[in-house]
């Protein structure tokens, strides 16, 4: 076997790492029991007193713990490892060995370390006997009563037993329990408002206050005017108002420079020192307050103009190539003459990249939509204006517009394409213009269909130019197929069905050129003027012109050899309606039933209708129904008969003697009153011939008896008693 050279340097490495890490092991033994080891004989309170001393809010006392280690030449500082307690939290309190006195008495502070302790008795007294208030030279009393504007300067004495007393104002803590009534500074007491408060000063734990009552010195302020309302107009020049306050003891003076001012709208009004300056329209409460009193005056400010109008009005579209546009600013107030405030007005753009505005006149900048906007005396109007790249190309939406007569038009979108290759749409840049404004032209703002014909629209941007052509057209009630059902046979091509457009005017157009057609089934290829059916099935096709359909069943099919129709004569009386049925042959030999997909037609159209394989009787007269299929047809002749009501005969009895003879007539009455002599076209009997006979109304007795002669038409008769004596 063939031995690893790189293998022999790991047999001398593993033995020296043995060695090592028995030695880390062995040390770190060591190390953990002399820490285990250590033995505590004694703690103490490094350089402390036998006692000590503190002082309520006063300097705080830190003690240090050492402890003594057996063994060891030097102590062991453990005031963090220690354990601080004080027999009287309330009166010391210890923290890390950080003594805090909080009240006058006595308590023993314990440090406690490995079951060793220390302790040290602590006493605790107050700085000061007392702090009192003072006014600078007398104390103050529990309570006062002041006034608004009165000034308040307050000291803290600090007093000792045996000591001169202190001044302490500067280092107290000084309070006021409602500082909506007051504040306090080292002493110095601002008031604020009427109400209650008291002032508070603490010193080294020892504390006075005073609760003060604060009142206004007034009764009230008024605001002198002509009337209870201050009148404005925006524009007007500032107005100054006086302002006086009534005393408690009924004295007025005069407050207006040291009241305080307030406009409820500063968009209204705005007020200093009295001075109220109309801003815009609107209401306003003017307030002046003064030590705890305050008067109010209502102000209204008017427009001093009704409106503002700007010309152009409508929204401005320019290009960065394009001139400055240059606007009209008038101010309108009832009857007068407009007021040219063009230059007065102020002129502002919401953004100035894009255009700016000085006096009117817009300078386009940048791409993109600002707003203009002219204020003046409170009233303002604003257009919108857009800047366009420059382009390259435009295009229109669509090349032709259908609108019917009179209708008013949207023009169709334009867009453009920039020098930097993007897409604009620049539909309301583009200047229109009409070849002929009598067919289609602007009428108060709106493109409009104004006579039937074709004219020609160009609109033009930045010297580019588009067109559409319009064609103006009668408003159409409805398309109608020449043809309801048409049958193709396999594999061959016939015409398209006509199509005829009823106008509104009553006007009628042969359209099937103009048509759009659509084929609900693939196996109907529509390739105008002729359709192609593919394989056997049914297909709806659609006509759509000028926003009117119509459908056509088309049914593809085998040729039919063969039309039988099941009769070829129908009488009807008006109104009255016959269903046919036809029967096709198809080159296979099999049958269908083509009744309801017939073309058919009727010669006179007045004399009857159809719908599918029922015909319906109109008027009197006879008629010649003929029905195509595939080219084939069947014809039917059509009389319409009036329906007969009633026969009626010239008498109802005779009477005759043998070999006597007599004529009569008979009459048949129809719908609609009328009456025609059936005489000779009746068919006539006799009950009895052994004692009368009748031919076409004329009757022959031959011997003595009775008999009924009976005149019988179409399902209806009549009765003639005959007696022969």
């Amino acid at each position: 076997m063939r031995m690893n050279k790189h293998a022999a340097p790991a047999k001398h490495f593993r033995p020296w790492l043995t060695v090592m890490l028995a030695f880390v092991l062995t040390f770190s033994s060591f190390a953990g029991i002399a820490n285990a080891d250590e033995v505590v004989t004694a703690i103490n309170f490094d350089d402390a007193p036998s006692s000590a001393v503190l002082y309520v809010d006063d300097d705080t006392i830190s003690l240090h713990v050492d402890a003594t280690i057996q063994g060891a030449t030097s102590v062991k500082d453990v005031t963090a490892d220690s354990t601080w307690t004080s027999s009287s939290s309330s009166v010391v309190k210890v923290s890390g060995g950080v003594l805090t006195g909080l009240t006058s008495g006595t308590a023993t502070i314990t440090a406690t370390y490995k079951g060793y302790k220390a302790t040290l008795p602590v006493t605790v007294k107050y700085l000061y006997d007392k702090v009192t208030l003072t006014d600078g030279s007398t104390d103050l009393p529990v309570t006062a009563s002041v006034n608004l504007g009165d000034t308040l300067d307050y000291k803290l004495i600090g007093a000792s037993s045996g000591q001169s007393d202190e001044d302490v104002t500067d280092n107290a803590t000084w309070t006021s329990l409602n500082t909506a009534v007051a504040t306090v500074d080292d002493g110095t007491v601002t008031l604020l408002s009427a109400g209650e408060t008291t002032i508070v000063a603490k010193y080294k734990g020892r504390s006075d206050s005073i609760k003060l009552t604060v009142s206004s010195p007034f009764k009230s302020i008024t605001i002198p005017t002509d009337d209870d309302l201050l009148e404005l107009l925006t524009g007007d020049d500032p107005v100054t108002l006086e302002a006086n306050a009534e005393t408690i003891d009924g004295s007025t003076i005069p407050v207006v420079d040291t009241a305080t001012w307030l406009s409820s709208n500063t968009a209204v009004v705005t007020v200093s020192g009295g001075v109220v300056k109309p801003v815009g329209a609107g209401v306003a409460t003017i307030t002046a307050s003064y030590l705890g009193a305050s008067g109010t005056l209502s102000v209204v400010v008017r427009p001093a103009y009704e409106a503002l109008n700007l010309t152009p009005k409508e929204d401005i579209h320019l290009t960065l190539q394009d001139a400055s546009v240059a606007l009209t600013a008038e101010a309108l107030k009832g009857s007068a003459s407009a007021e040219d405030v063009t230059a007065s007005a102020t002129w502002t753009s919401s953004s100035v990249y894009v255009a700016t505005v000085k006096n009117g006149v817009i300078t386009p900048k940048g791409v993109g939509t600002t707003v203009v906007k002219a204020t003046y005396k409170g009233i303002s109007q604003q257009v919108n204006v857009t800047v366009y790249p420059t382009v390259t190309s435009v295009k229109a939406a669509k090349d032709t517009l259908d609108p019917f007569l009179d209708d008013t038009v949207t023009l169709p979108n334009v867009s453009a394409v920039s020098i930097s290759g993007e897409t604009v749409d620049v539909t309301n840049l583009t200047s229109w213009t009409s070849s002929d404004t009598d067919i289609f032209d602007k009428v108060d703002g709106k493109w409009t269909a104004k006579q039937l014909g074709t004219a020609t629209l160009t609109g033009t941007i930045q010297a580019k130019t588009v067109t559409i052509t319009v064609n103006v057209h009668e408003k159409p009630l409805l398309l109608t197929p020449e043809q309801a059902n048409v049958s193709v046979v396999i594999g061959k091509e016939v015409k398209l069905p006509a199509i005829t457009v009823t106008y509104e005017s009553g006007n009628e157009e042969d359209v099937t050129s103009l048509v759009t057609w659509k084929s609900s089934s693939a196996n109907l290829i529509v390739k105008a003027p002729n359709i192609r059916g593919l394989q056997a099935s049914s297909v709806t096709l659609t006509a759509t012109y000028l926003g009117k359909s119509t459908t056509v069943r088309v049914t593809i099919e085998e040729e039919i050899t063969k039309l039988f129709v099941d009769t070829t004569v129908i009488t009807l009386n008006p109104n009255r309606s016959k269903s046919v049925k036809v029967t096709g042959i198809y080159k296979s030999g099999k049958s269908v039933s083509l009744a309801a997909k017939m073309n058919w037609t009727i010669d006179p159209e007045t004399v009857a209708s159809v719908k599918g394989s029922t015909f319906k009787a109109l008027t009197e007269g006879t008629a010649k129904l003929t029905g195509t299929y595939q080219g084939k047809s069947v014809e039917i002749s059509l009389s319409v008969v009036p329906k007969l009501k009633k026969l009626t005969a010239s008498t109802k009895t005779l009477t005759l003697a043998p070999e006597g003879k007599e004529s009569v007539k008979a009459s048949a009455e129809y719908d609609g009153g009328k009456v025609t002599d059936i005489t000779k076209t009746a068919t006539w009997t006799s009950g009895n011939p052994k004692v009368a006979t009748v031919d076409d109304g004329n009757i022959i007795a031959l011997a003595k008896g009775t008999t009924i002669i009976r005149a019988n038409y179409n399902g209806k008769s009549v009765s003639i008693r005959v007696s022969v004596k």
